[in-house]
């Protein structure tokens, strides 16, 4: 885990999130997390790259999903996570890559990420063969928690 590819991640979530829905978030312990994952929840599939390839797993309860759409639609009820709803949550996924990658260009690291996948679902499994997983969850004022988990190969040390 090379600290200097996953703090942007951090960094961009945090400031991202803060900045759309006004939500503040503390860092959970970031941990390697054993493939595969699982989760019960909304999952937003982000590839990447460029320096660094992999992908990145955003996962959020669904609940949390709909509060945090329905404060980016205006505080519209969103009672269920209809297409509007998914369409806000890739949204804002896709702003937090943006940011990160802005970020780590900054930083002479160049990636491009590719359009979010949103899928929500029981039971899902994703599995990464031979890539570590790197899971840093935010945790909210009420409990709730976003996961990014964080998979990727460092294209500079493979050549």
């Amino acid at each position: 885990m090379n600290v200097q590819y996953i703090n942007p991640f951090i960094e961009a979530s945090k400031k991202v999130i803060s900045q759309t829905t006004e939500l503040q978030s503390t860092l959970g312990k970031v941990y390697v997390k054993q493939a595969p994952c699982k989760s019960n929840n909304i999952v937003v599939l982000i590839g990447l790259t460029g320096e660094i390839c992999g992908n990145v797993i955003i996962t959020i309860g669904i609940s949390f999903a709909c509060k945090i759409a329905s404060i980016m639609m205006g505080g519209t009820p969103v009672p269920i996570l209809d297409e509007m709803a998914k369409s806000a949550i890739s949204e804002l996924s896709n702003m937090i890559m943006g940011t990160t990658a802005t970020i780590l260009y900054k930083n002479n690291i160049k990636i491009d990420i590719t359009p979010p996948t949103i899928l929500v679902g029981d039971n899902m499994s994703f599995s990464n063969d031979n890539a570590v997983i790197v899971c840093v969850p935010l945790v909210f004022e009420d409990g709730e928690i976003i996961e990014l988990d964080i998979s990727y190969i460092d294209k500079k040390k493979t050549k």
